[in-house]
């Protein structure tokens, strides 16, 4: 059996010249084909700019689509936790039916299904159209090391209180057992963990619900609510991705900042422009991203030296879920 093959491109000009046969190739004309993309925090500077965006709407609109842009609530406090103050701020950042002729829609209707960890409210729109472009910028995250294309499934095609559950449920709880070694202290990327009384001790109200104390921890003296945050993640993922209907995903490797397009300052840039990975699949697309982020900067994880969480947990977990290892082809293109 072969690899996915994931095709890497370095400038916009070439990724047009090749969108414009691969859709032809994915989406039937007349499809109704959604556009999940993240339209960026108020005061954020490295969120998918709509010039981009609008340059594939009309490479799909050419195939005889019908695109519109899609994204959820979020589910803390933001302009962006109700859908009518987002689109303002879709339109402030260029995202309107106005501006790119096609329409935006922010909602938070949402299809339960039950997973192996919990139960999940998927978002009801990817699933009732012909086909799903994930647009996604790629770049750091606290929680899951980096924000990709599964990210951009896991969480931005969930409802709002299916993310707030996939947080609290990673939250850690301590059980027995500590040997005070410090692990979880130095390994948590709030830095929010204190030892007292022989024992972990966690701020609830700064705990983003990453899960790495747990993953940690030497001697397994902490558990999550519910689940590994990775695994929750990629859980939601794999349910939603499985019910899309002719997916396709975009990976944006530039302005690669240390923190995700959800908070208003995203910290430094890491790693400068890299290109644009085109896959058939939102794994495919992160394991050829980080691949080529490995080659780009030398080391295995910048996002983790960063961050202190690992990059490729919930990519492997997501892997596993699909029954995949984690080879891909890496085509580069010209």
């Amino acid at each position: 059996m072969n690899n996915p093959t994931a095709v890497f491109l370095k400038n916009e000009n070439d990724l047009c010249q090749f969108l414009k046969t691969e859709f032809s190739k994915i989406y039937p004309q007349g499809s109704r084909v959604l556009i999940k993309l993240h339209m960026g925090e108020p005061g954020n500077k490295h969120y998918i700019k709509a010039k981009l965006a609008g340059k594939i709407i009309d490479l799909l609109k050419d195939n005889e689509c019908e695109p519109f842009f899609f994204d959820t609530p979020v589910v803390y406090n933001s302009p962006r936790n109700n859908p009518e103050d987002y689109l303002k701020v879709a339109a402030d950042h260029g995202y309107s039916r106005e501006s790119l002729g096609v329409p935006v829609v922010i909602n938070d209707k949402s299809t339960k299904v039950s997973g192996n960890q919990m139960e999940y409210g998927l978002a009801s729109s990817p699933l009732e159209v012909d086909g799903v472009l994930l647009l996604t910028h790629f770049k750091g995250h606290m929680c899951s090391g980096i924000g990709g294309s599964i990210k951009n499934v896991g969480m931005g095609c969930m409802s709002k209180e299916t993310k707030g559950a996939i947080h609290a449920g990673g939250e850690p709880v301590y059980t027995d057992g500590c040997t005070e070694c410090g692990a979880c202290v130095d390994n948590c990327p709030t830095d929010n963990i204190r030892l007292d009384e022989g024992r972990p001790w966690f701020d609830v109200n700064w705990c983003p619900g990453c899960s790495n104390c747990i993953l940690s921890c030497p001697v397994d003296a902490i558990r999550p609510k519910t689940g590994i945050f990775d695994r929750l993640l990629s859980e939601a993922a794999v349910l939603a991705h499985n019910r899309f209907n002719n997916v396709y995903a975009i990976n944006v490797m530039k302005g690669m900042t240390k923190l995700c397009d959800c908070v208003a300052d995203s910290g430094p840039v890491l790693v400068e422009d890299a290109g644009f990975v085109c896959a058939p699949d939102m794994l495919t697309a992160d394991i050829a991203s980080l691949e080529l982020l490995k080659q780009k900067t030398g080391k295995e994880d910048i996002f983790q030296e960063h961050n202190k969480v690992s990059s490729w947990g919930h990519v492997r977990e997501t892997a596993s879920l699909l029954n995949r290892d984690m080879k891909v082809e890496i085509k580069e293109i010209p």
